[in-house]
């Protein structure tokens, strides 16, 4: 960890009476856990916390069993001008969607992050690119405080740390993110019921929604890449949630003979947000930050102003030309 970084922001939320904190726009289980476990800690050392999911501010169904949830509130409560702002799992300031400006005011504004392409764009950075998940990195940052983990705590972060690494399958596992594991594990995260909730207790209508993914999925061969599509009226007639489908993506990709996966889901405004999964050797995150979004070299993803076929057509265009 950066010493000078992680010292100034200890020291930092030490003397704060109040903190607002928040993860980035369309939650996944890392921002989740990262937001749930640091607010749950900052209660317990009597700060005055504000916790949001900014945009809609939903938490998906399958993060519905985590502790600390009651804790949330919408973005709009946040104060105007915030006296520390903590931005956790965010690439750029634009992740915060509903909650960017408020940041920009905030006395204090901090980030908190793991990603490789991340724009430094707080006052106060600690951004670990060789760390598996934004939960390692505050759970790291709480061992250097000295903060007591609780049940609750290691939970959440356990969750952040296990869907982040992809069940310790990505590349981004290592010694030491099983160092990270086990310490949560022994202070009373659930790695059963963590893996259970989020992997393996879907939803009927998810589960169908999937067939139809599934169904009309295509493989482009002389790119190896395989993509499919979630439109407005799938989840309509299936009655399954946008927030339901994070993992959708992974279940693609599985296609023997691909190296890289696209998954295109169309949001309620018309736009498609594009999901973006890639094999060992294929770098896609190039492609997502030159359309405005970000991600890891294997894992990124952008949102596009056209419709699925011309996204798509783009991003083949943009694989044979590179």
């Amino acid at each position: 960890m950066k010493a000078d970084a992680a010292e100034a922001i200890i020291g930092i939320l030490e003397a704060a009476e109040e903190v607002a904190l928040t993860s980035h726009v369309n939650p996944d289980g890392d921002s989740i856990g990262s937001l749930l476990g640091l607010s749950i800690s900052l209660v317990a050392l009597g700060k005055r916390v504000w916790a949001a999911i900014p945009g809609k501010g939903i938490l998906p169904p399958q993060y519905r069993f985590m502790p600390g949830q009651d804790l949330l509130v919408p973005a709009a409560s946040f104060p105007e001008r915030c006296p520390v702002f903590v931005a956790l799992d965010c690439g750029n300031i634009e992740r915060l969607n509903s909650l960017r400006d408020k940041a920009l005011r905030a006395e204090r504004f901090i980030n908190i992050d793991h990603h490789l392409d991340n724009t430094i764009f707080a006052q106060l950075n600690l951004v670990r690119p060789d760390t598996s998940s934004t939960s390692e990195i505050a759970f790291e940052l709480l061992k250097e405080a000295r903060v007591p983990l609780t049940a609750d705590v290691a939970m959440s972060f356990y969750v952040g740390l296990m869907t982040d690494s992809g069940r310790f399958q990505h590349d981004n596992t290592n010694a030491a993110t099983f160092r990270a594991a086990s310490e949560l594990v022994a202070a009373g995260g659930n790695p059963h019921r963590a893996a259970h909730e989020v992997y393996e207790n879907q939803s009927l209508e998810y589960m169908r929604l999937i067939g139809r993914t599934l169904v009309r999925a295509e493989m482009v061969p002389n790119l190896e890449l395989i993509h499919s599509y979630v439109s407005q009226q799938d989840l309509a007639e299936t009655g399954a949630v946008m927030e339901e489908t994070e993992d959708l993506i992974d279940i693609l990709r599985m296609a023997r003979g691909s190296r890289i996966a696209v998954l295109l889901k169309q949001l309620e405004d018309g736009q498609v947000r594009v999901s973006l999964r890639s094999a060992d050797d294929v770098d896609i995150a190039w492609i997502a930050r030159k359309h405005g979004g970000g991600g890891h070299q294997r894992a990124a993803g952008f949102t596009s102003p056209y419709d699925h076929e011309t996204t798509l057509r783009i991003i083949e265009e943009e694989f044979r030309s590179n």
